[in-house]
């Protein structure tokens, strides 16, 4: 069994063999076996994951790719590719106080190994459990994101540690300049529609033809920014204040779509994810006037003014440089709430309406992108 790992190109784990394969690896004592104490919970998404140990000191989280398909394996080496430049190069050296630790990369069998958080709670559980905002997660997701968006030269950019990157727009980009074209054998009627609700407003496209000019390709970007893939210590987070400085220890995770981009796409991720819960969480008014759980626009603004100041504060921005980002960011922002659309709408017959809501106010920030600005972000312009 063992032996097999060594000469098998194409071994797969499974919960019969990673027991074997961390074992021989030296990443598992022995005595887990042998007392009867060793876990192994699988979870998939693009990849078959497992949290090993998970109430064990020590637990262990494992990526590996489910095929052996060429797409999915450069996804899992950008992935890795990371955590090499956060423990290996000086520049992303602040970047390692925001990741697991790293433990392994197989690159013979695709598999990736990093230290397990220990109770973990990914941010939109807490912002759903904890029904608020903390301006101190807010300062500290600006905070880890400026430690990779720093500018790269381009002799850096053109090193042998970047070169796995391919330095690709998102695909919404190019969903959006080829007009939204079909994936698969046929369209929902849901994306049908909303398909329809944007080619056929020539001032919708014309605007996000005019986003799309302004990419730039500068810096290390994650490309995946949102509240699930932001990592907190549970037991930590219960315990603190709200909005006591510095008390959450942030970890991000899954960086399968990083690439050498433009950072405001991912500063644009963060403001998109707080719009997304307003539109699809806004307290609806129901009978007697009382009006539904959830969460109002001025709840979340305060989160919004801190993360965006701190990271203007630690990018060194001058204030022109701060207001020519954050007009780009709304652009991007509006971008980003169209792919949020396609993405919650693949199961529904119909659009529902807080997808509607959705692209209309994509629409709102690229025709007013200033109003944008002072009355839905709630920034200084």
């Amino acid at each position: 069994m063992i032996k097999s790992f060594l000469t098998d190109p194409t071994m797969l784990l499974t919960g019969f063999n990673i027991a074997h394969y961390l074992l021989d690896k030296g990443y598992l004592p022995a005595d887990s076996l042998l007392d009867g104490s060793f876990t192994a919970h699988q979870t998939s998404s693009r990849h078959t994951n497992y949290l090993i140990n998970r109430d064990r000191a020590g637990a262990l989280f494992v990526k590996q790719v489910q095929v052996w398909d060429q797409e999915k394996i450069q996804t899992l080496r950008t992935e890795a590719t990371c955590y090499w430049l956060a423990n290996n190069e000086v520049a992303y050296a602040q970047l390692n106080a925001f990741l697991p630790a790293y433990v392994d990369f197989d690159r013979q069998n695709h598999i990736l190994i990093t230290e397990a958080i220990d109770g973990a709670i990914n941010l939109n559980d807490f912002y759903l459990q904890q029904q608020t905002f903390p301006t101190a997660l807010a300062a500290q997701m600006a905070e880890l994101l400026t430690t990779f968006h720093k500018p790269i030269s381009t002799t850096a950019q053109d090193g042998p540690s970047l070169q796995l990157f391919r330095r690709q727009p998102p695909a919404v980009f190019l969903w959006s300049e080829s007009g939204f074209p079909a994936y698969g054998t046929q369209r929902s009627e849901a994306e049908r529609q909303m398909v329809q609700l944007i080619t056929q407003n020539g001032d919708y496209m014309q605007k996000l033809a005019d986003v799309r000019k302004k990419w730039a390709v500068t810096s290390l970007t994650h490309g995946d920014i949102k509240p699930a893939n932001f990592l907190l210590s549970q037991s930590r987070s219960e315990q603190l204040a709200p909005d006591q400085a510095g008390a959450y220890a942030l970890r991000l995770i899954d960086w399968e779509t990083a690439d050498i981009g433009d950072p405001c796409w991912d500063v644009a991720a963060v403001f998109q994810s707080y719009l997304f819960y307003w539109v699809v969480h806004e307290p609806q008014a129901g009978q007697a006037g009382q009006a539904s759980s959830g969460f109002t626009l001025d709840t979340m603004q305060p989160s919004m003014r801190q993360f965006w100041q701190t990271y203007v504060d630690r990018m060194d921005w001058t204030a022109e440089e701060a207001r020519s980002n954050l007009l780009k960011m709304v652009g991007y922002c509006a971008l980003k709430l169209i792919h949020t659309c396609y993405e919650s709408i693949q199961q529904a017959p119909v659009l529902p309406m807080p997808s509607a809501r959705m692209l209309q106010l994509s629409l709102n920030m690229l025709r007013s992108p200033e109003d944008a600005i002072r009355s839905v972000l709630s920034l200084p312009y």
